[in-house]
């Protein structure tokens, strides 16, 4: 009796473990797709991908803005001074990691972008954030990568 109750209890605490994992890769899935329609809205040109995931409360720092942008307002400001130019040829985002504990998750990746015969690499940090609309970017920071070796 005692051998089937710690079976018993064994087995429940690994279908714990195994449907929390079933949730983080689903959570990672979802994030990146996420990104991946944001990113091809810029290949475009488009922000509208980006903004439609933005929370009203984004902060958000890059190397192209003199202080930290709060609010939707500002960053859609930003954006819209971008609206019609592709940014990249084409992208790869490289080494995507996401980390999430309840309603937040965390994407960081290197995002390696291509015009012409330039490529660029961006480190990106994006925090997102559950709510009852889904994930949404909470912070969003930017920043040049250093570039590799030859």
């Amino acid at each position: 009796m005692k051998i089937s109750i710690l079976a018993c209890a064994a087995a429940t605490a690994l279908c714990g473990v195994l449907a929390a994992a079933d949730s983080t890769e689903s959570v990672a899935r979802e994030i990146v797709a996420l990104e991946r329609t944001a990113l091809d809205g810029w290949q475009k040109g488009n922000p509208d991908p980006l903004l439609a995931i933005s929370d009203p409360d984004i902060t958000y720092f890059h190397v192209m803005t003199d202080q930290r942008l709060d609010g939707l307002p500002a960053v859609r400001a930003l954006f819209e001074s971008y609206r019609g130019r592709s940014l990249f040829d084409s992208y790869e985002m490289a080494g995507p990691k996401v980390q999430s504990s309840g309603e937040t998750a965390v994407l960081t990746y290197i995002l390696v972008r291509h015009i012409g015969t330039t490529t660029t690499r961006w480190n990106a940090t994006q925090v997102y954030r559950h709510n009852k609309e889904g994930w949404r970017i909470v912070h969003s920071h930017w920043s040049l990568a250093k570039p590799l070796e030859p």
